[in-house]
């Protein structure tokens, strides 16, 4: 959604103080309160017993245990990359809860990622709006496929990293 966005206040469709009244506080509030349920939870994250069942389906324990350990071993830069990747930053929000990382250092991180993310997609909306109107539709869809495809390698990288 940031993508279009960015792209439509190129084109001077959307005004871009909108578009961030709306997206900052989905985008960091959403994922703090998986922080929050991740402190909540940490003694059922790590055992598998005693969390509700839907609560599996969201916050899948083994993969909130292997984050724990990337977390363990890598700390905030974790937190800070996975916002620029495609990738759930819920899980590793919930991991940071798990893990009894500090608020402060996640907070900060996770928020420091978050207006990078924003500002990262929204820039490549724009710049996509600008190529658009400069070299055409076949370009600009190249173009996109390739930032979306950077994006997900990325998101796969670390989730790589998650299960070794």
């Amino acid at each position: 959604m940031l993508l279009a966005a960015g792209f439509l206040v190129s084109e001077g469709r959307v005004q871009l103080l909108p578009v961030l009244l709306a997206a900052v506080p989905l985008a960091i509030l959403g994922v703090w309160h998986f922080y929050v349920l991740g402190r909540a939870w940490a003694s059922e994250l790590h055992d598998e017993e005693g969390l509700p069942r839907v609560a599996h389906r969201v916050l899948p324990p083994k993969r909130i245990k292997a984050f724990t350990k990337v977390l363990d071993e890598k700390g905030v830069t974790v937190v800070l990359l996975g916002r620029m990747a495609a990738f759930p930053s819920t899980l590793i929000a919930a991991a940071a809860g798990a893990s009894r990382m500090e608020p402060a250092r996640f907070l900060r991180a996770d928020g420091v990622g978050a207006g990078l993310s924003i500002a990262e997609v929204l820039i490549a909306g724009y710049a996509f709006g600008a190529a658009y109107r400069s070299a055409g539709k076949g370009i600009t869809v190249i173009g996109v496929v390739i930032f979306i495809g950077l994006l997900l390698a990325f998101g796969r990288w670390l989730s790589a990293s998650s299960d070794k």
